[in-house]
This record gives C-alpha cells, sequence and structure tokens, in this order.
C-alpha cells in the first residue's frame, strides 16, 4: 500500500513540474533572430537577361545599300505617252535623300536608233558612275531619257524639246530631290551632243556643264538620216529641208544664250579623227564657233576608233570625270 502511495507522489510531483516548466517558457520566450541581429549576406549576382545585354550594346550600323540602275516611266502630258527612263541611283541613295541631301544631277541623251538603255547596257555607265562616286565622295544621279530619233526637236510628230524642259526636268527633280543648275549636267552620244548642245543654248537657266561625245554637228546631214522615215527632225510635210536644219543648228542660238547668261556652261568634247559618221571637221567648226563666243571648251580629238560603241566606251569615262569635277568646283 505504501509503495502504491510513493508511486502516485512521484507522478504527480512529475506532472507538477512539467506544468510549471511551461508556464516558465511561455512567459519568458527566447529572443528572435533578427535581420539587423546578423551581418547582411550579399546576394548572388543573377546574369543579365539577353535584351539587358543588348540594350547597352551600340547600334549596329546599317551595310551600305548599293547602286542600281532602275527603269521607269512617268506620264509626259507633253509627249500625251507613258515616257520611258533609266535612272542611276548612287548607293545610300534613299538614306541620303531622307537625310535632305539634293543630288547633282547628269542627263545623259541616246544617239539616233537608241533608247533609254543604251547608254547602261551597250555602255558601262553604272560601272564609271560608281567609281567616281566613291572616289569623289559625291553621290550623283544619273537620268537616262529615251530620246527616239527626235534630235531632242519639237517636230510635227511630237515636242521632245518641250517635253525636256517642261515635263522631264521638273518630274525628276522633284522625285529623286535633285539640285539646280549649278549641279545639273547634260551630255550625249552623237544625236544625243547635239541634243545636249542645243537644249543649253536654248534655254540659259538650265544647265551649267555640257558632255559632248562624237556630237551629231553636222553641216550636212548624211543622206541616209534624211530619207530615213523613222526621223522625223528637220523635215517639212515629210520630206527633208535643209532650210529647217540650218534653222535648228545649236551654234544659231550662241549670241542669244550669251545675252541670257552671266555663267556659260562649261563644254567638254570628245570625238574621234577617224569619226566616218561625223566628219571632224565639222566638230572642230562647232568647237570654233564656241571660242570665237568666248565659250572655252575643253576638246579631246583622238586618233582610234570610230563612231560606235567601243570608242564611246572609250570616251565616256572622260566625260564623267569632266562633269564630276566642274560638280566639285561649282558645288
Amino acid at each position: 500500500m505504501k509503495k502504491r502511495l510513493w508511486a502516485i507522489v512521484i507522478i504527480a510531483i512529475a506532472i507538477v513540474g512539467v506544468i510549471l516548466g511551461g508556464l516558465v517558457h511561455s512567459l519568458n520566450p527566447p529572443k528572435k533572430q533578427t535581420v539587423q541581429s546578423h551581418p547582411k549576406q550579399q546576394r548572388p549576382l543573377k546574369p543579365a537577361d539577353k535584351t539587358s545585354q543588348t540594350s547597352t550594346k551600340k547600334p549596329v550600323t546599317a551595310p551600305p545599300a548599293p547602286s542600281r540602275v532602275v527603269s521607269r516611266s512617268f506620264f509626259s502630258p507633253q509627249l500625251h505617252r507613258n515616257w520611258r527612263y533609266r535612272v542611276y541611283l548612287p548607293r545610300n541613295f534613299q538614306r541620303l535623300k531622307e537625310q535632305g541631301t539634293r543630288f547633282p544631277v547628269i542627263y545623259m541623251l541616246n544617239g539616233l536608233y537608241g533608247d533609254e538603255t543604251n547608254l547602261t547596257e551597250q555602255a558601262h555607265s553604272k560601272t564609271y558612275l560608281d567609281q567616281l562616286v566613291t572616289q569623289d565622295h559625291l553621290p550623283v544621279v544619273a537620268i537616262f531619257p529615251d530620246g527616239g530619233n527626235s534630235f531632242y526637236l519639237n517636230t510635227t510628230k511630237e515636242k521632245m524639246e518641250n517635253a525636256v524642259v517642261d515635263d522631264l526636268i521638273p518630274q525628276m527633280t522633284k522625285t529623286y530631290q535633285l539640285a539646280g543648275q549649278n549641279q545639273r549636267a547634260v551630255g550625249g552620244i552623237s544625236m544625243g551632243g547635239y541634243g545636249a548642245a542645243r537644249l543649253t543654248f536654248r534655254h540659259p537657266q538650265l544647265f551649267s556643264v555640257d558632255a559632248l561625245i562624237s556630237p551629231a554637228i553636222w553641216q550636212k546631214v548624211p543622206p541616209t538620216v534624211q530619207a530615213n522615215p523613222q526621223v522625223d527632225a528637220f523635215k517639212i510635210q515629210g520630206a527633208f529641208s535643209q532650210k529647217a536644219f540650218e534653222r535648228a543648228q545649236p551654234s544659231r542660238y550662241l549670241t542669244s544664250y550669251l545675252a541670257q547668261t552671266k555663267s556659260p556652261a562649261h563644254f567638254y568634247i570628245e570625238t574621234t579623227a577617224l569619226d566616218t559618221t561625223v566628219p571632224i571637221a565639222d566638230v572642230n567648226l562647232f568647237t570654233k564657233q564656241l571660242r570665237h563666243h568666248e565659250i572655252k571648251p575643253t576638246y579631246q580629238v583622238d586618233h582610234f576608233g570610230n563612231h560606235n560603241w567601243p570608242y564611246w566606251n572609250r570616251a565616256l569615262p572622260n566625260a564623267y570625270r569632266y562633269i564630276f569635277n566642274q560638280f566639285k568646283s561649282q558645288g
């Protein structure tokens, strides 16, 4: 009995001790650990995501847009039809245009029985222009209109002279953001050389540079041209007229041209003494007429080639170089 009583007493004491211990612990809880009670631990750096990496890099410069030759057309009120042309656009043309560049321009006129493709297909105009644009850092545009067999005159068939002045130049200037007279040249081969000279003398406000290659500055039109039904120039009622030809001669307008301009155009003329289509004597006479009127052309007479594309491909780079040099000096 005593043993049982002691067991009960011991158990009771143990129970009371547990209860008292829990009460003391609840009245005196341990202090909590706070962030301030320990030094801060540095968090490991996260790798930067792709967006943040690319945003800190310098923008990549776009590669230069290449030059190109493009075939286009527009409606000409003077010709009453769509007028085809080709245009050479220098490298980075669009970017430069958006930056406000006003481009120097060359109008290159085709010869008889040709069209707007000749000077970029049978001649290597794009190659020549690319080289000069790169060397001179001068972004020049070149326009190659289809002149047909017009000699760039107003005839009973079409008003080509009016079309060049009233339609072509204003439309091209607007479309391609081209510069004015001081940075506007005209040139051509054979019939195109004739047309370039005549347009310059007839319209003093248009061009500051001329480049004539084998210009068809005849004193007498060859019989094959006179009789050709495809050539409407110099004809009255369908028949060739020497008087009409003489009235249209570019040199006839020299006096009135000089009376209207204080700064005559700079002329480059190149031909070969071996030309069997346009006699050298005719080109010599034209050059003499320019000098008589105080226009001093740069005149290059070669002793190779003939009135053909192999010769013109050798002369064209000289003509383009002359134009670029004039643009740089007048710019």
